[in-house]
Order: structure tokens, then C-alpha cells, then sequence
């Protein structure tokens, strides 16, 4: 019983002596936990904020294969014009949605177009595939005008913000356009580390960008392209729910008062041990 005595008395005065070193270590994790200004705002300045270089001007998306390319000959010449557009004339009122206007780009970089057959466009952007496609409508038509564009411009987010896939309204979407499509970011989002996956040509790369970075505006990654997935990862803070100064006062007291309580106990069932 002595043993078992002189134990628990060591344990409870050990409690005792570091109370005030405990105190210390929950306010410092605290305000290192907690998520400042610094961590949610854009277009920063300042030494701990990434700069980007200025990159090449904006270049137009190239197609690739298993893009979805929609294509409409419009003509005074209607026997061509329905020759062209697989026999269904624009006054349907479904032919935006019709797939006989849709040609999807096969794996050799080629679509099938009636009475030109195959046609090689991977790579190239749909106003150099307009201009191709009326080049090689001159030897069959005089007056006529080519419309291309590409329906499967979309991209995603996943992430600490949500999931969910968008179409791009106009050909020119940056990332804080984006961003905001999907409602923007939280304040426990990283947006220091944010993952930019591309299709590359044969390869898919990641880029980790900063978005609150002002000079990201004349980097390579201030647009986004058709396919692009934008992955939002979360900052540490979010797993004590930790945003301001009310936070880490509560998360400190609160911690405070459970390892107080505790000691407290330790110190009465001691002293009850002492009476008998």
C-alpha cells in the first residue's frame, strides 16, 4: 500500500509542477493554429507569398482526342448546307443539342465530317479548325460560314470547397473566375498550395500554384483550359476549427480548465488517502 501510495503522491505533484508549462504549450499551439489574414486573402504582396514570372501571352486551347467538337455549315446554298450538316437544317429548333453536329476527335486526332470524311484537328484550336474546315468546303460551296466549337468545356473542383463539374460561359476563364463558379474558397482552403492538374499532350501534369499571389495575374496559370481539375486542399487549422482570437481563447481555457479539473481531483482523492 506504501508503494502504491508514494506513486500516486509523485504523479499528482509531477501534474502539479508542470500546470503552468501545459498552459504555455496549448496557447502557443493555439495561435499557431489560428488562420490569419495572411492565409485567406488574394493578390498579396510580401516575401512569404510566392512570385510568379511574367509567362507567354494567353494561348487558345488545342484539341485533343475524345474532345467533342460541334460544327455547323450555314449557306444560301441549302441542298449543301444539309449535305454538310448530315441532312437536318438549322431550323430544328434542337439542333444545338443534336448529335449529328457533334463529332468527337478519335484517338488518331481525326473526325469523320460528311463528304469530306476523315479530318485530322488534334492540336489545333477550334479557329484554326474553322479555318481548315473552310478551306476545304471551297471546292463545294461559294457562300457560306463555318461555326466551331468545342461542347465539352468544362472543368473541375474537388476538395476542402466541394466537387463539382462547370461549364466554361466564354472562351477565357481565369482561376479567380473559377474560383468563384464554385463559391469560393473557405477560410480553412490552402490557398498557398493548390494543385492545377492538365492534360499536357501525351501527359498529365500538376501544378501547385498561389493564389494569393498578385503576380500570379501574368502567370501561365491565371487561365484555366477545358478539362482542367482544380484540387482544394485544406489547411490544418481545420481540424480544430480554429479561424480568430475567440477561437484560441476558448480552445485555451478549455484545455486549461480540463487539465486544472483533473489535477484538482488528483490532489482531493491525495489528500482523502492522507486522512486514512
Amino acid at each position: 500500500f506504501g508503494d502504491i501510495f508514494f506513486t500516486f503522491a509523485l504523479v499528482m505533484y509531477i501534474l502539479t509542477k508542470i500546470k503552468s508549462f501545459l498552459l504555455f504549450v496549448v496557447v502557443i499551439f493555439a495561435l499557431t493554429s489560428c488562420v490569419t489574414s495572411r492565409k485567406v486573402n488574394y493578390l498579396q504582396d510580401g516575401k512569404h507569398i510566392a512570385q510568379y514570372a511574367d509567362s507567354v501571352e494567353y494561348v487558345d486551347y488545342t484539341v485533343k482526342a475524345g474532345d467533342i467538337l460541334y460544327v455547323y455549315v450555314n449557306s444560301l446554298d441549302k441542298e449543301s448546307q444539309n449535305l454538310f450538316n448530315g441532312g437536318i437544317s438549322q431550323n430544328n429548333s434542337t439542333y444545338a443539342n443534336n448529335p449529328l453536329y457533334s463529332y468527337s476527335i478519335y484517338e488518331d486526332g481525326t473526325i469523320d465530317f460528311p463528304a469530306l470524311g476523315k479530318i485530322y484537328v488534334a492540336e489545333k484550336s477550334v479557329r484554326e479548325i474553322k479555318f481548315l474546315l473552310q478551306e476545304k468546303l471551297k471546292d463545294f460551296m461559294t457562300h457560306f460560314s463555318v461555326e466551331v466549337r468545342l461542347q465539352n468545356r468544362t472543368f473541375s473542383v474537388i476538395g476542402e470547397t466541394g466537387t463539382g463539374r462547370y461549364s466554361m460561359p466564354k472562351e477565357k476563364i481565369n482561376i479567380f473566375q473559377a474560383l468563384a463558379m464554385c463559391g469560393d474558397l473557405s477560410n480553412f482552403s490552402d490557398r498557398g498550395k493548390i494543385q492545377l492538374i492538365r492534360q499536357v499532350g501525351e501527359e498529365t501534369k500538376v501544378f501547385e500554384i498561389d493564389v494569393r499571389s498578385k503576380t500570379i495575374i501574368n502567370s501561365e496559370y491565371y487561365y484555366i483550359q477545358p478539362n482542367d481539375v482544380i484540387y482544394i486542399p485544406f489547411l490544418r487549422e481545420k481540424a480544430f476549427g480554429i479561424t480568430h482570437v475567440t477561437g484560441v481563447l476558448s480552445t485555451t481555457l478549455s484545455t486549461f480548465s480540463f487539465v486544472m479539473t483533473l489535477v484538482n481531483i488528483g490532489v482531493l482523492i491525495s489528500n482523502n488517502v492522507k486522512q486514512k
